[in-house]
C-alpha cells in the first residue's frame, strides 16, 4: 500500500511500514534539520508545514500516518490540549487531508493523555471528526515492553478504518502473537558505542545516597521515595490554616527550628520546597514523607550525620525515588534518571521512556558511569537502521523522544489488510 507520513520526525512510521513492503509517497515535517535527515535516511524531501499543504498536492494513498504533536497532552508538557495555540489543533489538518483522499486507513499515535485531557472533550472531538468523514475509530494503549521491546513507553495508537472496509479483519498485536521476539536490554546496550560519561557531581551524589542505603540497611523498598528534607522535620502535613505563632513550635526541613521566624517568608524559607507554595504536603508525596520521617526516627544520629554531607542547592537531588529491586538496594545494579521530582532508581532490565521535553532525563547506566548513547536509544525505538541521526546528543534524544516506535508500527502494519481494487 502507499502511505503518507505527516509530522514525520525521524520517520518511525516510515521505517515500520516500509518493513512490511509499503511505499511512502509524501511526508511533512516542520523542523528543517529533521527534513534534511529524513531526505538522507528515506530518500524523500518532506514538505515543511502541514498548514500550508493543499489537499490536492498530496498524492493518493492507502494509509495516512500522523504522530501529531504530543506536548499539549503530555504529563511533561503544558497539558493545554486542544487549547494549545501552537499545535493542539494540528489534528484538523490530518482530518482535512483524510476527508479529501479517503485513504483506507488512518493511523495515529500520541501519549495516552490525549484520551483524557480536558475531561475527554478533545478525544471526543478527534473521534467525532473522523467518524463524520466516514471512519470507524479504534485504539489501544501499547508500551514497547508489551511487545518484547525493553522500554517502558505507553502510547495510544489510533486506527481509523474507512466505513466500507471490514474493520474486524484487523487485530491489534499482542505479546502472544507468533513471531514476537523478546529482546533484553542487555542486548541493546553496547558501551563500545559513542556515549557521554557521567559528570563527577552526579557520580558523587549517587555514591552518597548509596552510603545512606548501606547505613540504614532497609529490609524492603517498594515504590517509595526517601525524602531527605524530612529528616528531623515535624511540621504538620497541612499547615495552610495555622498561624505563624502556632507553627513556631515545629521544625522545618532537616529539623531546623521555626521558633525565631517573625514572618511567613522567613518560615517558608526553612521549609522543604514542595510545601512552600501550598503550605501542605502534596497528596502524591504523603506516603514517602511518612516513610522518610519514620526512617529518620529509627536512625536519627546516622541520618543527621549523613545529611550534613548532602548539598542543599539542588532540590531534586535531595530525593531518592526508589522504583528498583525491593530487597537488593544497590544503585549501580539499576538504571538511573535525574528527574525534576528526584533521582529515580529503576530496575535494570527495562529502559525508562525516552523523553523529548528535556535532555536532563537521559537514562544513566551507573555501573559504567555513563549515559545511554543516542545509538542505544535508537535501538529502543527500532530506528537504529537509519543512516544518520542528529549530530548533537540533545537534538538526537529530543528527536528520538518524539519518535514513534518503528517496531510497534511494523507489527500494526502487518495486520492491515488492504481492500482489493
Amino acid at each position: 500500500m502507499k502511505f503518507i507520513d505527516i509530522f514525520s520526525g525521524l520517520g518511525g512510521f516510515h521505517v515500520g511500514l516500509k518493513n512490511n513492503g509499503h511505499e511512502c509517497v509524501f511526508s511533512c515535517e516542520i523542523n528543517e534539520d529533521l527534513r534534511d535527515l529524513y531526505e538522507i535516511n528515506h530518500g524523500i524531501r518532506p514538505h515543511d508545514d502541514i498548514r500550508t499543504v493543499s489537499e490536492s498536492d498530496v498524492p493518493a494513498h492507502d494509509i495516512l500516518c500522523a504522530g501529531f504533536p504530543c506536548q499539549p497532552f503530555s504529563l511533561a508538557g503544558k497539558k493545554k490540549g486542544a487549547k494549545c495555540p501552537e499545535s493542539g489543533r494540528l489534528i484538523d489538518h490530518v482530518v482535512r487531508i483524510a476527508d479529501y483522499h479517503k485513504p483506507q486507513f488512518v493511523l495515529l499515535e500520541n501519549v495516552p493523555n490525549v484520551l483524557t485531557i480536558e475531561n475527554g472533550t478533545f478525544w471526543d472531538y478527534v473521534r467525532n471528526s473522523f467518524e463524520r468523514i466516514g471512519y470507524r475509530i479504534d485504539y489501544r494503549v501499547i508500551s514497547p515492553v508489551d511487545l518484547g521491546i525493553p522500554q517502558n513507553r505507553k502510547r495510544v495508537f489510533i486506527l481509523g478504518t474507512r466505513s466500507d472496509i471490514n474493520a474486524e479483519s484487523f487485530k491489534w498485536p499482542s505479546a502472544s502473537d507468533e513471531g514476537i521476539v523478546r529482546v533484553s536490554l542487555e542486548e541493546v546496550l553496547d558501551n563500545t558505542l559513542d556515549h557521554k560519561k557521567l559528570e563527577s557531581k552526579k557520580s558523587d551524589i549517587l555514591a552518597l545516597w548509596q552510603e545512606l542505603l548501606n547505613g540504614l540497611n532497609i529490609a524492603t523498598l517498594c515504590s517509595v521515595s526517601i525524602v531527605a528534607p524530612e529528616f528531623g522535620a515535624t511540621y504538620p502535613e497541612n499547615f495552610s490554616k495555622l498561624s505563624l505563632r502556632e507553627l513556631k513550635h515545629y521544625k522545618g526541613a532537616y529539623g531546623q527550628s521555626l521558633e525565631h521566624c517573625h514572618t511567613w517568608a522567613e518560615l517558608l524559607a526553612l521549609m522543604p520546597s514542595y510545601v512552600q507554595k501550598g503550605k501542605q504536603i502534596p497528596q502524591w508525596m504523603l506516603k514517602s514523607i511518612r516513610f522518610s520521617r519514620n526512617l529518620y526516627q529509627a536512625n536519627e544520629n546516622f541520618c543527621d550525620q549523613w545529611a550534613k554531607k548532602l548539598s542543599k542547592i539542588n532540590n531534586s537531588w535531595q530525593i531518592l525515588e526508589w522504583r528498583g529491586a525491593h530487597v537488593k538496594h544497590v544503585i549501580k545494579d539499576h538504571i538511573v534518571q535525574f528527574r525534576a521530582s528526584g533521582i529515580r532508581i529503576l530496575k535494570a532490565d527495562i529502559a525508562p521512556s525516552l523523553i523529548a521535553m528535556t535532555p536532563t532525563q537521559i537514562p544513566i547506566i551507573p555501573s559504567e558511569s555513563r549515559y545511554v548513547s543516542k545509538h542505544e536509544a535508537a535501538k529502543l525505538q527500532y530506528l537504529h537502521t537509519l543512516k544518520k541521526l542528529p549530530e548533537k546528543n540533545n537534538a538526537a534524544f529530543k528527536a528520538l523522544g518524539n519518535a514513534v516506535n518503528a517496531k510497534i508500527i511494523e507489527l500494526i502494519g502487518k495486520n492491515l489488510i488492504p481492500v482489493s481494487l
